[in-house]
């Protein structure tokens, strides 16, 4: 075996190692609930449109799994083509309705 093949192949293992290494550390899965993705407090890393924003309705118990069902429920009836949901604060106040692209 040469040197360079041998060096050439290292150097891609390399890459291919370090790749991997920053892509785990700034990704990770979305959880889905009642067919839409949910993020709170991030952002999808793949391509989007902004549908409309909603915002929260009164909850009985103020718990948070009643109010995201809320904010689910008002998000399919006013952007019934969204596939996604982006909480920006954790009262879950607002959200915004996404589609991706």
């Amino acid at each position: 075996m040469s040197w360079k093949y041998l060096s050439g192949l290292c150097l891609f293992f390399l890459l291919l190692t370090a790749f991997t290494f920053f892509v785990d550390r700034a990704s990770g899965t979305v959880d889905q609930k009642q067919g839409l993705y949910i993020f709170m407090l991030s952002k999808p890393v793949a391509e989007y449109e902004y549908l409309g924003s909603v915002k929260k309705s009164l909850a009985w118990t103020g718990q948070p799994e009643e109010m995201l069902n809320s904010m689910i429920k008002k998000v399919k009836k006013d952007y019934p083509d969204a596939n996604g949901i982006i909480f920006t604060s954790v009262n879950m106040e607002r959200a915004d309705a996404i589609k991706f692209k």
